[in-house]
């Protein structure tokens, strides 16, 4: 998951997977790991284990937001910098961005799936915190 804030486009989650664990760990930096060997080396997956163990995120948004969502068909084909200017100039229309930003994975070779989900935030919708108000939930 990417967020483009204004002018600001970070990478917000990680994989799952040996080579971001060596990205992490300073052995490899993130423009070796383009050309890595070990892109698919999973360190968790559904399907594997009896359990899985899930892992819950909450990220600040703020109204103007764009949140990417895509697999690494996007991430591992198309730069940031090139994701970046893709959403930074067509913003305004999020599917034609997600389309573009398809085009642009298949053009650089489209050698996995390629999934894109654009979401702009609108406006503030942010849930009561505090325990009284997760204690309320309990009751509805």
């Amino acid at each position: 998951m990417y967020r483009l804030r204004k002018d600001t486009f970070e990478q917000i989650t990680r994989d799952h997977s040996l080579l971001q664990e060596q990205i992490d760990s300073g052995m490899i930096s993130k423009e070796q790991a383009r050309f890595s060997q070990n892109k698919n080396l999973v360190t968790r997956a559904v399907g594997i284990d009896p359990e899985v163990e899930t892992e819950i995120h909450t990220y600040p948004v703020e109204p103007g937001d764009v949140i990417l969502l895509c697999s690494d068909g996007l991430s591992d084909m198309v730069v940031d910098d090139e994701i970046h200017s893709t959403l930074s100039t067509l913003q305004s229309n999020l599917q034609l961005a997600a389309t573009q930003l398809v085009q642009l994975a298949n053009d650089s070779g489209g050698r996995d799936n390629v999934s894109v989900i654009l979401v702009r935030i609108l406006k503030d919708f942010a849930a009561p915190t505090g325990w009284f108000a997760k204690f309320r939930a309990w009751f509805r």
